[in-house]
């Protein structure tokens, strides 16, 4: 899978998140609306495109079961070490 093909099945506003690389992103929105989505996506394009080190990638959630979760997903987008 390509960097640009991790882009592909996001809506815009999830692309703009993904792509966005560099500093902080604020996503505001309500259950169910691809937040995770979207940010294991940015980390997966960041990873794929060279602008992040999978070893220097920090994501933080709630619970122990999101991180799993985020775990997983980051894992079938083929960005494992993160």
């Amino acid at each position: 899978m390509s960097a640009d093909s991790l882009l592909d099945a996001l809506d815009p506003e999830q692309r703009a998140v993904a792509t966005a690389l560099t500093g902080p992103v604020c996503v505001l929105a309500g259950a169910g609306t691809g937040k995770t989505r979207a940010i294991t996506h940015r980390i997966a394009y960041g990873v794929r495109t060279g602008v992040y080190r999978p070893a220097s990638v920090l994501a933080v959630t709630f619970t122990a079961g999101a991180a799993a979760e985020m775990r997983v997903r980051l894992r079938d987008l083929g960005a494992s070490g993160v």
